[in-house]
């Protein structure tokens, strides 16, 4: 496997998990009602915003190599 299929395998996963923990905080935010999973939830969400930007910038970086 090279480093580019590595790079786009680790951001696929990395981007799933924010998924994940987006969902997780948000069930838990409906059941107990603490602003903590809020706060969770936004930092998930613009990770996986920004994961995404990366990869798509990266796909387009290294198609041209």
């Amino acid at each position: 496997m090279s480093i580019r299929n590595f790079h786009i395998v680790f951001v696929l996963v990395s981007s799933m998990l924010m998924l994940f923990i987006s969902g997780w905080s948000l069930y838990n935010w409906d059941y107990y009602a603490d602003n903590t999973y809020l706060t969770y939830l936004t930092f998930s969400v613009l990770s996986l915003i920004l994961l995404l930007l990366y990869g798509m910038k990266f796909l387009n970086k290294t198609t041209e190599l």
